[in-house]
């Protein structure tokens, strides 16, 4: 288990009706971050324009500087699941420069901000506001592009993917990699992926890398790129397994995320973007 799956654990979200149910070494703080005449939409986060991150300082140490996450400056997304522990990654920029915020939550407490931050990611990648509800079932287009892709992830593109609404244009799914070493372990090149092109997103679910063949501890990573932030997309060959890379330019900044498939797989990739 990873160092931040352990001290997630122990991070239960809460949910809050005002700036007084806050813990006193944050009130102070998130008063005199947010602007004057703001309004929580849910908790400590969310309010009508984003949402902001504010964190107590430790016992010797200045509070870090709140962070505002602006939707329409936001670059990439990424979400980790692994049982109760959480984790939540987004790069967005303020005034053109890069700002990646990282929370670790208990995923019991997902639930509690499900709403907000749905409407959060619809503004990112330009589509309506969601109602919220059941998450979307697969129709039978879209069950021929994911006819050769396991259960699970399938599971995790609607749950953590798909509830903005967005419509399945092309997906690819591809087992790990592995490079057979003789004298010791052999080496993971590329954790199982699918990768998923939308009308709004790039939706690319893997697994945690794992260092064997045989792990029962593999916990779902979901990257979100939205289409408006991608600048362009190449491929870096590199024998048995090649890297794709999305070049990312939003808000001021420019980015790149780089994500390694097998050969063949990123030859479909390439030929399902270049037909979008």
């Amino acid at each position: 288990m990873e160092p931040w799956q352990t001290r997630a654990s122990e991070f239960h979200p809460y949910l809050i009706a005002s700036f007084d149910e806050l813990p006193d070494n944050l009130r102070s703080l998130v008063e005199a971050a947010l602007p004057s005449g703001s309004t929580l939409a849910s908790g400590l986060v969310f309010t009508g324009d984003g949402m902001w991150h504010v964190q107590a300082p430790l016992e010797t140490q200045p509070a870090a500087a709140p962070v505002h996450i602006i939707p329409a400056n936001i670059r990439w997304i990424r979400s980790s699941h692994l049982l109760l522990y959480g984790r939540l990654e987004i790069a967005s920029a303020i005034q053109e420069q890069s700002v990646l915020l990282d929370i670790e939550f208990n995923a019991v407490g997902w639930r509690q901000k499900d709403q907000n931050w749905r409407n959060l990611v619809a503004q990112a990648v330009g589509m309506p506001q969601s109602i919220g509800g059941a998450a979307p079932k697969p129709g039978e287009q879209e069950r021929m592009h994911l006819q050769a892709t396991p259960t699970k992830f399938i599971d995790g593109l609607y749950k953590y993917g798909l509830y903005t609404g967005e419509q399945i244009h092309n997906a690819l799914f591809h087992p790990a990699i592995w490079h057979q070493r003789l004298l010791s372990f052999d080496q993971q090149l590329a954790p199982d992926t699918l990768i998923t092109l939308t009308n709004a997103s790039v939706l690319i679910l893997t697994e945690e890398k794992a260092l064997v063949r045989r792990s029962n501890d593999l916990g779902l990573l979901i990257t979100r790129i939205p289409r408006q932030a991608i600048a362009g997309m190449t491929i870096e060959p590199g024998g048995q397994v090649d890297t794709v890379v999305f070049a990312l330019d939003r808000g001021g900044v420019r980015d790149q995320v780089r994500l390694v498939l097998a050969h063949d797989a990123a030859e479909a990739w390439t030929a399902a973007w270049e037909s979008r």
